[in-house]
């Protein structure tokens, strides 16, 4: 259970409370919806990277789930092997994403991606080493959006496990990815 009850919808502001009406019903929105200052830019960001980035969605996937890993984060390791699920990636290489897994089952590529994650999330960046080696095949914006992708879903961690969110009691049917963009554009326009 939560450390905190989750924000009342009919006491949110109203921009705020119709932002998360329209958004995937996931508690991790509900609880950030507490923070008016925090919410809709926080969602911003998140759909930014998840919907117009520039990384191939496996890539970012692997990101993910071993940022969670990483992190203790069984909030987001669910909600994101369902992405990695409707992504196409194989319950092998989900496996493989947790720290001991094989990452024999990932391309030299998608390899370094996950030293660079480990690098980011275990001693604050990537060394050099790792650094130059994603930068042969990912531009600099890329490598930007991926260490802000790492960095985010550590942040999204921090807060799951800072105030025990619990995962839902019914799953949402798809990624909420692109209800999030869709809702994120909405919002924008008013």
């Amino acid at each position: 259970m939560a450390r905190i009850t989750y924000p009342d919808p009919d006491l949110l502001p109203e921009a705020d409370r119709n932002f998360l009406a329209d958004l995937p019903q996931l508690n991790f929105h509900r609880l950030i919806a507490g923070s008016p200052s925090m919410f809709r830019p926080l969602v911003s960001l998140f759909s930014s990277c998840l919907s117009n980035g520039l990384l191939d969605a496996r890539i970012r996937e692997i990101a993910i789930l071993r940022t969670g890993h990483l992190c203790d984060g069984e909030y987001e390791v669910v909600h994101h092997n369902r992405v990695a699920r409707l992504i196409s990636m194989s319950e092998e290489e989900i496996l493989a994403l947790a720290p001991d897994g094989d990452d024999s089952v990932f391309t030299p590529h998608e390899r370094i991606v996950l030293k660079f994650t480990n690098e980011v999330v275990q001693q604050g960046g990537a060394r050099q080493e790792t650094f130059d080696a994603a930068a042969e095949f990912l531009s600099t914006a890329q490598l930007i959006e991926l260490t802000t992708v790492i960095g985010m879903y550590t942040m999204v961690s921090q807060i799951c496990h800072t105030f025990e969110i619990e995962l839902e009691d019914v799953p949402i049917a798809n990624t909420g990815i692109e209800d999030m963009q869709a809702t994120v554009a909405k919002h924008r326009q008013q």
